[in-house]
């Protein structure tokens, strides 16, 4: 298992993570493909279960924050 990595669209700004090591990700909310070399890493972690934890968590916060409801 490899660690992963929680940062924010620079497009959009909605939480996404990815792989250590990746050099690409693209958005699932905006489409835009993200370089992981130019971003802002929020924190790192052991596996994609807890990456995928804090991603829905900042992503909560992001929603609220915006007056949307979550899915």
């Amino acid at each position: 298992m490899g660690r992963y990595i929680v940062f924010l669209c620079s497009r959009c700004g909605m939480p996404r993570y990815a792989r250590e090591g990746q050099r690409t990700a693209k958005c699932p909310y905006c489409n835009f493909q993200i370089r992981l070399d130019k971003i802002r890493i929020l924190c790192r972690v052991e596996d994609n279960k807890a990456a995928r934890e804090i991603v829905e968590k900042y992503k909560a916060k992001i929603l609220i924050r915006r007056g949307m409801k979550l899915r």
